[in-house]
């Protein structure tokens, strides 16, 4: 009934559509025809992206609508030397992302304490726990800045490879409405709705809503199962900004998210790890269609018992304070996030009742951070701060034993054992209950001082980081181990040494020596407690930015070296190879990586009414020595020289769009994008496999070119859009999911995608 009103009303939207006056098509162009201005606030002040010495990926509102992105890997795509792999760690929605190559270095789909990138919501930070980095649907997005290279100075936490800052749009002193709907493949669509109201002189709110479902791509045969990968989300945000006078405004936000799907969206790739052959004694195993088949010829069944289902639950209030005094300007941030997940999948990846697994976590974050800085307009300009913050995560996860303890083949009639009678149902094989505590306090400072064309910044960063970690309840062998708990602090500075040089007011050279930081932990494990080191990365870069032809050429780049240590890898094996419940996470400290790299992005308006944009990333990123990395089911092997996982040799993507008027009231516009990726290891699994002798696939992801196209219709304040995404049905996927199974390691297909969408905006 719901989608069959949403239906109703997007015809209805349509048949007005032809009626209505024109408004223009949300390029990035300006009324001149040239390239607009984008201004940034990647050092937390607004400034234009052209003079900000940062190598910055950024996406307005238009260019978001336009390329119909809804999560965080629908625009990371775009952005040279951005790389995710989709790795399912904490749901269907969850990916791994990873800048010039530094990234969480892990096997499977094990969850790390904390993450190499920072991410931010209207400078909240909201991945400092990383029990599952929070992959919003976009919803009333004004701005998304990626940066690249530690951020030290002004993002700090855990920001080491770089930074993703969502802005969200702030409520407004006038009135706005706004409704939009789509409908597309695999039975997806969704509803949203936008609403800004001033109530009086200087105090407004905003609120907004999105409604999305799918029939998912994945679908299970069996009755007793989930039915499919589909889902069901809400997220709801509301905005106030009070504007009393004296140069004071509050901006205060509430947003809740909730994420309901069933089974994972992946199907099985018929090759068994070594994990699944070590835990079960089988060195001969083999794969289990049941009928199937195995990727890529079946891409969109399975055959699964369990009722698997994932939900995450996601709270974040935020309120940010500034005042703009004669002398100084003072800003405060205030944030608590709260996050809740849990799980459960058929862990043996077929239909019979051998393996399950439940995972549960929920995560709190305190944060408050507070700013002075001078007024512009002086040759110097300085900014100061402090940050105070607290994270807790609480993670339960359990592979248990089902009510089977063989399977039977249906074609062969041939049965298998897996499992000996001894264990009783229920048993817990793989038990890990932990809880992990973070506080964290920083003072900071950049100052800026210009001598005519040159300009030189001197930033750094303190941080003291007190880590604690407890395990309890946990079963081994079926008896109970102690409960354990441990703690560990570190203390950081971060500096950070920039020399820009405006060659006009179009053309910027830069270098820069920066420095980044990864707080260090605790590992407990079977009441062992191991503690592991901070990373740290400096960072060497060298960069332009230039627009030419009177705007209507803008060309950025950036060459780089990054020398990363102590890197922390996450890894499990069997303490005790006779003891299949004996499964152990530990963390390691690589002895150093280096990286090095360029970067380059071009925008060019060749004639009125055509946009030609391009993006390349060039990244080497390279263990050093590494002598012992462990690997799942597959002993310790020696990674020196080795590639980096998430680290493509090459990324690409290109688009070219044409606007024209179709009469004095409407105009359109048509757009193709397209994207290439090389080859990559997802994690530490597949960069360890060509050792064990086993075969590329699916360890390695092979390399990708996927071509989407669009096109769009504008008239007043109506607008339409038809996209298809993957037109070519290309077969790829950018990573490996959870690696147990009987039916081999699991791979997200991506098939060929269509939609519509509709949309209602007042003037």
């Amino acid at each position: 009934m719901v989608r069959l009103i949403l239906l109703t009303g997007v015809s209805i939207i349509a048949v007005h559509a032809s009626t209505a006056m024109a408004q223009a098509t949300g390029t990035d162009v300006g009324a001149d025809d040239r390239l607009s201005e984008i201004v940034v606030t990647a050092d937390r002040n607004e400034r234009s992206l052209q003079d900000v010495p940062i190598s910055i990926s950024a996406f307005s509102a238009q260019a978001l609508e336009k390329s119909n992105v809804t999560e965080a890997k629908d625009y990371l795509q775009f952005a040279p030397n951005i790389v995710f792999t989709e790795d399912g760690a904490t749901g269907p929605r969850s990916i791994d992302v990873a800048i010039r190559g530094v990234g969480n270095i892990k096997s499977s789909d094990l969850v790390t304490t904390s993450s190499a990138i920072g991410y931010y919501i209207d400078e909240l930070n909201v991945g400092a726990v990383a029990n599952g980095t929070i992959n919003p649907q976009m919803l009333d997005v004004e701005r998304i800045e990626v940066l690249r290279g530690p951020q030290g100075t002004y993002f700090g936490r855990n920001s080491l490879g770089g930074a993703v800052s969502i802005n969200t749009v702030r409520p407004k002193d006038r009135f706005e409405a706004e409704v939009s709907g789509s409908y597309g493949s695999f039975d997806t669509w969704d509803f949203r709705g936008i609403l800004n109201v001033p109530l009086a002189e200087g105090l407004y709110v905003r609120g907004a809503y999105l409604h999305s479902e799918s029939g998912g791509v994945v679908k299970n045969v069996n009755p007793n199962g989930a039915p499919d990968s589909g889902y069901v989300d809400n997220t709801a945000r509301f905005a106030l900004r009070a504007e009393p006078g004296s140069g004071l405004t509050i901006d205060a936000s509430l947003s809740y998210t909730r994420e309901n799907a069933g089974l994972d969206d992946t199907v099985p790739s018929g090759v068994i790890d070594n994990d699944t052959k070590q835990t079960l004694g089988n060195a001969n195993l083999m794969p289990i269609s049941q009928g199937l088949g195995f990727y890529p010829e079946n891409q969109r069944l399975v055959n699964h018992n369990a009722p698997e289902y994932n939900r995450n639950r996601f709270l974040i209030a935020n309120m940010r304070v500034k005042y703009e005094g004669e002398l100084v300007d003072l800003s405060s941030v205030t944030g608590y996030l709260y996050s809740r997940n849990s799980r459960l999948f058929d862990q043996d990846n077929i239909s019979a009742d051998i393996f399950n697994r439940v995972v549960k976590g929920h995560t709190k974050s305190y944060s408050q951070e507070l700013r002075i800085a001078s007024k512009p307009g002086s040759s110097f300009k300085w900014t100061f701060g402090g940050l105070a913050a607290r994270d807790y995560l609480e993670q339960f996860s359990n592979v248990y034993v089902g009510s089977a303890r063989t399977y039977t083949d249906p074609l062969t009639g041939v049965t298998t054992r897996y499992l000996p009678d001894r264990f009783p149902d229920g048993f817990p094989l793989n038990q890990r209950n932990r809880t992990s505590k973070v506080n964290s306090y920083a003072v900071f400072g950049e100052g800026v001082y210009r001598l005519g064309r040159v300009s030189f910044t001197l930033g750094a960063r303190y941080t003291r980081d007190k880590v604690q970690a407890t395990q309890f309840g946990v079963l081994a062998s079926n008896v109970p181990l102690p409960d354990a708990g441990a703690s560990s602090s570190f203390n950081d500075f971060s500096p950070r040494l920039v020399v820009n040089y405006d060659v006009n007011d179009d053309v910027h050279l830069y270098t820069s020596v920066s420095s980044g930081y990864k707080a260090g932990g605790v590992d407990i494990n079977r009441s062992v407690v191991r503690a592991f080191k901070p990373e740290k990365l400096w960072s060497y870069e060298a960069g332009f930015k230039t627009q030419l032809l009177d705007r209507r050429l803008r060309v950025n780049g950036a060459l780089y070296y990054l020398d990363w240590k102590n890197i922390q890898v996450v890894s499990a094996f069997l303490a005790d190879p006779n003891d299949i419940s004996s499964s152990t996470q530990l963390t390691l400290n690589a002895s150093k990586a280096t990286s090095k790299g360029a970067e380059l992005e071009v925008q060019a308006l060749p004639m009125r009414g055509l946009q030609l944009g391009l993006n390349a990333g060039y990244l080497d990123a390279k263990f050093g020595a590494f002598p012992d990395a462990v690997v799942f089911g597959g002993g310790q092997f020696d990674l020196t020289g080795k590639r980096v996982p998430k680290s493509p040799k090459w990324n690409l993507s290109g688009n070219a769009e044409y606007g024209f008027d179709l009469t004095s009231s409407a105009d359109a516009y048509v757009r193709a994008e397209a994207v290439y990726r090389s080859s990559l290891e997802g994690n530490l699994d597949a960069t360890a496999a060509p050792l064990q002798g086993l075969a590329p696939f699916p360890y390695l992801s092979p390399s990708y070119t996927v071509v989407n196209v669009r096109a769009g219709l504008n008239a007043g304040p109506i607008s339409a859009q038809v996209f298809v995404e993957n037109l070519f049905k290309k077969d790829y996927f950018s990573g490996t999911y959870d690696h147990f199974g009987l039916a081999g390691i699991r791979l997200k297909p991506h098939p060929r995608l269509w939609g519509l969408r509709l949309t209602w905006k007042t003037n």
